[in-house]
């Protein structure tokens, strides 16, 4: 909600901006989708997968802890009716315990990926900005847009996405070239 008012009050203004300052007779607009460059770009998919890899590993271990917490809930409803007081508050405070846990297992899963993902979009996104920083003007542009979903059409010929791409992937080779960090 917050992107589309944002995006409903930003273009107009921005609008506005290059016609008043000249810009629109001059200069050329461009659109980039920062979404395909990161899936476009060979550290993006490397990074990515990673983050899926990871995200991976952390889902079964995820299930693990949850099918023992669930047989030991299926135990303690067995049995509950046959134990003893003593044993039946030792099963339910093991099930509370595990519970807690899993909770807690799952937030820091969560924020660990989080801070993965934030970590490879930063490091990313300060490399593509500078290839627009270079890009724009050597190219004519006086002013660049991110792609999303308030723009409802855009011509193909503005956007410049597949050039920031191919830049990225010269500037940043993976693998036995020198990856980038």
């Amino acid at each position: 909600m917050k992107k589309r008012i944002a995006g409903a009050l930003l273009g107009p203004l921005a609008a506005w901006v290059l016609v008043t300052t000249g810009l629109a007779q001059n200069a050329k607009i461009g659109f980039i989708n920062t979404v395909e460059v990161l899936y476009g770009t060979e550290e993006g998919k490397i990074e990515l997968e990673k983050l899926n890899q990871f995200g991976a590993e952390k889902q079964n271990q995820l299930g693990t802890e949850g099918t023992t917490l669930q047989q030991l809930q299926e135990q303690y409803a067995a049995q509950q009716a046959s134990l003893n007081a003593l044993t039946r508050a030792e099963m339910e405070r093991e099930i509370q315990d595990r519970d807690l846990r899993l909770k807690r297992l799952q937030e820091d899963i969560q924020l660990e990926f989080n801070e993965r993902q934030n970590e490879v979009l930063e490091r990313m996104s300060v490399k593509i900005q500078e290839i627009i920083n270079e890009y724009a003007p050597q190219n004519g542009f006086g002013v660049i847009f991110l792609r999303n979903e308030a723009q409802t059409f855009v011509d193909g010929s503005l956007d410049i996405t597949p050039d920031i791409v191919r830049i990225y992937n010269e500037r940043n080779p993976v693998g036995g070239q020198g990856a980038s960090q």
